[in-house]
């Protein structure tokens, strides 16, 4: 028994689409839930004439997607419980849509010790440049999972399947607070990114999380600077927060792992700030570049890698990898944003949540 549940916060425009993905699958889901909340358009209206079964959240929603998908997963856990050890609940999305397989390849996927099968998200067409760099980066982020043997660092929220009676042994742990920080249901309604937090909480009591090959999905992208701001400020101070919640609670070897990627994006913003200090100076001092032919090789083979990992996906991707700058740029903008939240972290900020 599967069902998808699906959050939605003024959707009306694409929830018809995520719901026929849904049908169209080889493996359709028994049951879809569309769980509109804070809605102030016809996203209720749409889903009903699209045939899914919509929970409403009832007046205000202050914890907005995770406190939707809770209330979703109250009502309905009575008929997953039926099913006991044979149910499994899709999350995803309202700005979604799943490959058509997805659903089959997740359940056979789904086995003894697996808490979560998430997909690999590609972006939807970009029509600017800064679009077109957060498709190839998405793109890069697939073939990164396919080197880790398909282990899914994020159980996106795009599409993930999970094992219901592994979200009930989360819920009992948040409850008992000892395992897990304290928490009253299967999404954490304080962090910002409750996705990231679940596929914490699921590794921290034992479940493995994977993203096989073969479940894809295509979400929306943030195709301006101000949009790309909030997601990744977002995105990095909730994994920092995150981090920080579970402390001495994360197994070793998860620590290692997710303090690692901390790391590796705190040396990036080193190496590009020292780098933009070097010429500040070089300029402010009145002395002139000067080009040694063996930097040329350096920056040839990163062209070359940079190009090779977007192949697949067409000339146009091709050709702006090949220039090398605008990515340049891109990745230059990300590492000052991540510095931004990482000062916010600092100063020990909340944040809020976003959609995006």
């Amino acid at each position: 028994m599967i069902y998808a549940v699906v959050p939605a916060w003024n959707e009306a425009k694409t929830i018809a689409s995520t719901i026929a993905s849904l049908r169209a699958q080889t493996r359709p889901p028994d049951l879809i839930v569309v769980v509109p909340n804070n809605c102030t358009d016809r996203t209720a209206a749409v889903a009903r004439e699209e045939g899914a079964y919509v929970v409403e959240v009832p007046g205000h929603n202050p914890y907005k997607k995770a406190g939707a998908i809770n209330y979703a997963l109250d009502r309905i856990a009575p008929y997953l419980d039926h099913w006991a050890k044979a149910s499994a609940v899709l999350i995803m999305d309202a700005d979604t849509t799943l490959d058509p397989d997805f659903v089959a390849v997740a359940e056979r996927h789904l086995c003894p010790g697996v808490g979560g099968v998430g997909g690999t998200f590609v972006g939807r067409e970009a029509h600017n440049i800064i679009g077109q760099c957060q498709r190839m980066e998405f793109f890069r982020y697939g073939r990164i999972t396919q080197r880790f043997g398909y282990r899914a660092f994020v159980l996106t929220g795009t599409g993930t399947l999970f094992d219901w009676p592994a979200l009930k042994a989360v819920r009992a742990a948040r409850l008992a607070g000892r395992v897990l920080p304290c928490g009253k249901s299967y999404y954490d309604t304080r962090s910002l990114t409750e996705d990231n937090e679940l596929t914490l909480a699921l590794q921290t009591i034992g479940y493995l999380s994977t993203s096989p090959e073969g479940m894809g999905a295509t979400t929306d992208i943030m195709d301006t600077p101000k949009k790309l701001i909030k997601q990744r400020e977002r995105w990095y101070l909730g994994a920092l927060r995150n981090l920080n919640d579970y402390g001495s609670r994360l197994p070793w070897h998860l620590r290692w792992v997710y303090w690692r990627q901390q790391a590796g994006l705190l040396l990036s913003a080193f190496v590009i700030g020292t780098y933009l200090l070097m010429l500040a100076t070089t300029y402010l001092t009145g002395r002139s570049l000067s080009w040694s032919w063996w930097w040329a090789i350096p920056t040839g083979v990163l062209i070359v890698e940079r190009t090779a990992s977007v192949w697949p996906m067409g000339w146009r991707e091709r050709l702006l990898a090949a220039t090398f700058i605008p990515e340049q740029l891109y990745v230059g903008f990300l590492t000052y944003v991540y510095l931004r939240a990482a000062l916010l972290f600092a100063r020990g900020s909340r944040g809020g949540w976003t959609a995006t």
